[in-house]
């Protein structure tokens, strides 16, 4: 219950402790600064409790039975089970950090680093006579989720309703 409460927590209540805990990493102006705090969810968090309790109880007896220690039985039959939930986890990460324009603004300081969202907000200011500038670079901005969305469809919807029906 306490991780779902985290849901109702906004991102920028947690700027700060985030952002100290990129500095202490050391990642200021990187990558994994932009990619790491959306990882760890309440959401992801939720989808993999939900999907790792539905696995039978059979699987992990017939795994031990097999040989497979903790870390084989995770990597063996874990994970391809629940690969459609780790793709809709990921798809939903995505979104959630391509979408975000205060975050990357703090923790990046060269444009090489930066997000589309940043680049669209200095192409709207320097561009702000040229709309149709501004018009193709949001398209452009929108069509990788577009393409995602229709490439992962199919995982998209099955790890949502994976742990849904019970039978």
């Amino acid at each position: 219950m306490i991780c779902l409460a985290t849901l109702m927590v906004p991102m920028e209540a947690t700027i700060i402790p985030n952002y100290q805990t990129i500095e202490a990493f050391g990642w200021f102006n990187s990558f994994p600064a932009l990619v790491v705090p959306f990882l760890a969810t309440g959401l992801g968090a939720f989808l993999f409790r939900q999907s790792f309790l539905g696995l039978p109880r059979d699987l992990r007896d017939a795994a031990t039975l097999d040989g497979y220690g903790h870390i084989r039985f995770l990597t063996r039959v874990v994970l391809p089970l629940n690969r459609p939930v780790i793709a809709a986890f990921g798809i939903f990460a995505f979104l959630g950090a391509w979408n975000q324009y205060l975050w990357p603004l703090i923790v990046t300081q060269t444009n090489s680093v930066r997000t589309v969202q940043i680049g669209l907000r200095q192409l709207s200011a320097t561009n702000f006579n040229q709309i149709n500038v501004v018009f193709a670079g949001t398209l452009l901005a929108a069509l990788p989720i577009f393409v995602l969305l229709l490439v992962f469809q199919k995982q998209l919807v099955r790890g949502l309703t994976a742990g849904a029906v019970k039978g």
